[in-house]
Formats: C-alpha cells, structure tokens, sequence
C-alpha cells in the first residue's frame, strides 16, 4: 500500500483542520496506515489537488472546487456525532488505495 495522503481543511487553514488532522493522525496510526497529513484553507484546495495530490480530502467547511478525490466532512472530529461511521469512510478509502 502506498502512502496515504491526507488533506484537511477548515475555513482558515488553522483551527478546526488542526483538530481533524489531529484526529485523522491518530486514526491512521490505530490501523496501521502510512500517512502524510497537510492543511489548508478551503480557498487553496484546488492547488493543493495538484501539487500535494491527496488520497481523500477531510473538510470542515464546504469545499467549492470540482474534485475526484473522496472528500469526507469532519465535522464528527468537532461534535463527536457520527465519528465512528466518518472513520469507517476515512480508513476505507485509505485502505483501497
């Protein structure tokens, strides 16, 4: 399996993508996955679609941009509800990779 890349983004590229890409981290370690995590404002995610090339896109923000890559909502890592169906979603599109 190659390496995971994980985009997460907010608003801002600072808050609530730092809880995401915290929980996200932590995510991918419990079921052994290899990741590199980056965050960004929803405003970039068009370039970061091109040079960074993710796996999966976890937002907390609507995100505006046409994309193939699974963009999962995180806002379960903010509010707790529904975080085990997000996590199933997160780690089956990483694992398919």
């Amino acid at each position: 399996m190659t390496k995971a890349r994980i985009l997460c983004v907010c608003g801002t590229g600072i808050a609530t993508s730092t809880v995401v890409n915290d929980g996200v981290g932590k995510m991918c370690k419990r079921h052994g996955i290899d990741y590199e995590i980056i965050q960004c404002k929803a405003l970039e995610v068009s370039s970061k679609l091109e040079t960074f090339k993710p796996t999966v896109i976890v937002s907390t923000t609507p995100i505006s941009c046409k994309s193939t890559v699974p963009i999962i909502s995180g806002i379960p890592f903010l509010s707790g509800v529904g975080a085990e169906k997000m996590e199933e979603d997160i780690i089956a599109v990483l694992k398919k990779d």
